[in-house]
């Protein structure tokens, strides 16, 4: 499929979508008392995000944010 538009392109924002959805498999992989309280999906960005509020086990609070970059196509070889 050759990408015609990229910000974001179809592939950049069902890939977003697909990453969240995984958000019970990564919170597996956190330590114990480790725990995601809040994600926020922005789609319509250049470059799609989804953005995890985390909560350690200290109870202190922290922002992770996977930003989702799709190169173009002729640099891809």
């Amino acid at each position: 499929m050759i990408t015609t538009y990229y910000n974001p392109s179809k592939l950049e924002v069902d890939f977003a979508k697909a990453f969240k959805d995984l958000t019970p498999q990564l919170e597996d992989k956190l330590e114990e008392g480790e725990q995601v309280v809040d994600i926020k999906s922005v789609h319509d960005a250049d470059n799609p995000m989804v953005i995890f509020k985390l909560k350690d086990k200290e109870g202190d609070f922290h922002e992770v944010v996977v930003q989702i970059i799709q190169r173009p196509d002729h640099i891809v070889k």
